[in-house]
């Protein structure tokens, strides 16, 4: 039998329908696929990563233990992100860990050259360095929100409907917060598009 490819959403649908008829193994494809971008994406929020890691762990218990009652999301990956989003800000709250105690969460992100969309890789490595330093100072110049839905479209590759459904706003608003994000680029940065117009259309 052809071993199943992990990186299709279809493949997602059905690892997840096997979890809900009680497969063990579908859950831990599941986990080894989704467990170490969950965490990234938790820390966005929080700096302690045994506390992100831990929730994170209690997302995939609770999916186990109510996969009888769960329906099939539209996306698997956008419904761990979502609920892993939630678990960290409901349990930072709690605990008063947040990097802000409102959301506004104060989002570090770690904008290194591994993390870049996967059409980057064409500029060679001293120039993805180079460029790396000056975007992590542009988006430090961005709103919080704004961050995470540039991370979330260009690093995690999600549609506007799947990042509305993780951040529990409507799809317009994630447009809105997309479009201001990219004109504090054209602003502040001009020679950014004509890189980004090379690296998008060669």
């Amino acid at each position: 039998m052809k071993p199943i490819e992990t990186s299709s959403s279809q493949v997602d649908s059905q690892l997840w329908s096997q979890l809900q008829n009680g497969s063990e193994w579908a859950l831990g494809r599941l986990v080894k696929k989704y467990f170490n971008p969950l965490q990234n994406y938790g820390c966005k929020f929080v700096q302690s990563e045994d506390f992100v890691k831990d929730c994170v762990q209690e997302v995939f218990i609770e999916v186990w233990q109510r996969r009888e009652r769960l329906s099939t999301p539209v996306s698997v990956r956008a419904y761990l992100l979502s609920s892993v989003r939630k678990k960290v800000l409901r349990e930072g709250f709690r605990q008063r860990i947040l990097k802000d105690e409102h959301y506004e969460v104060d989002t570090v992100v770690d904008w290194n050259a591994q993390q870049l969309p996967h059409e980057w890789a064409i500029i060679e490595q001293e120039n993805v360095e180079l460029l790396t330093q000056k975007i992590t100072i542009l988006l430090d110049k961005l709103p919080k929100r704004q961050r995470e839905v540039i991370y979330l479209q260009f690093y995690q590759n999600l549609n506007r409907d799947e990042i509305a459904q993780i951040m529990e706003v409507n799809p317009q608003s994630v447009s809105n917060l997309v479009q201001s994000a990219l004109k504090v680029f054209r602003t502040h940065w001009q020679v950014i598009q004509v890189l980004l117009g090379v690296i998008l259309f060669h």
